[in-house]
């Protein structure tokens, strides 16, 4: 299929009800930014390539260059389930590098990935340095716990049918790219992954889905998702339209 290069979404971070909070990389000032990746050393992996393990010491930071990783926690059960998605820009394993407690979630290469790795004791003396950068991480991690909260209550108050539509929305705004008057979602999810994010069953995720494609708001072709009729997804999801 042939991509549009014009008219495509920013991809960003997208974490359960979060709206694309500003990317770590870019609140930094410049003299912060290009030291902080002077200090590390930029790696490459694979689709499907664990970058951080949940329970590991916490030995670096990560800075995602490009790409998409999936963050996982194991349940009860002992299987994963999804809790989030982070791109291009954004930062993974740093409160764990500031506390020096185990790893407390898994990361993996969702897509070929480019990543900076600075070490822990690198990334200390970065922070020392410039304050600025651990206030912006604080920032970040009292976003996403809102953001948590946030999706707690919405799980109490919403049918699966509002949740799955409040996150597709929100994926194809963060992670949409224009083809036409269609947004594809760059990123492959499965539909327990999906069931996993709104907090229901897979069965009840199909339904939804199966009721979403027969009124043409999105389709499914593939292992691709595009959304068709993105106002009348939030309109579902009750959300405001795009733009307001």
């Amino acid at each position: 299929m042939e991509r549009a290069t014009q008219g495509t979404a920013q991809r960003g971070t997208y974490g359960i009800g979060e709206r694309q909070p500003s990317r770590f990389l870019g609140s930094l000032s410049e003299e912060a930014r290009e030291e902080l990746l002077s200090i590390g050393s930029r790696r490459q992996y694979p689709p499907g390539a664990k970058i951080l393990v949940e329970g590991a010491p916490a030995d670096c930071l990560m800075l995602l260059e490009t790409g998409y990783v999936k963050v996982t926690r194991k349940r009860t059960n002992g299987h994963e389930a999804l809790i989030a998605i982070r791109a291009g820009g954004d930062v993974v394993g740093e409160m764990a590098v500031i506390d020096g407690a185990p790893r407390s979630a898994t990361v993996t290469a969702g897509e070929d990935i480019d990543v900076h790795v600075i070490q822990r004791r690198a990334t200390q003396k970065f922070l020392g340095k410039y304050p600025e950068a651990t206030l912006h991480i604080m920032r970040l991690s009292n976003c996403r716990l809102q953001s948590a909260n946030s999706w707690r209550i919405v799980f109490g108050e919403f049918p699966v049918r509002v949740r799955l539509a409040r996150v597709l929305a929100e994926l194809a705004e963060n992670h949409g790219e224009s083809i036409g008057s269609h947004t594809l979602i760059c990123v492959e999810l499965t539909q327990s992954e999906l069931a996993a994010l709104i907090g229901s069953g897979e069965r009840a995720v199909q339904h939804a889905l199966a009721g979403f494609r027969d009124a043409g708001v999105v389709r499914t072709r593939n292992r691709e998702m595009a959304v068709l009729k993105p106002d009348r997804l939030r309109a579902i999801g009750l959300l405001p339209p795009i733009g307001r």
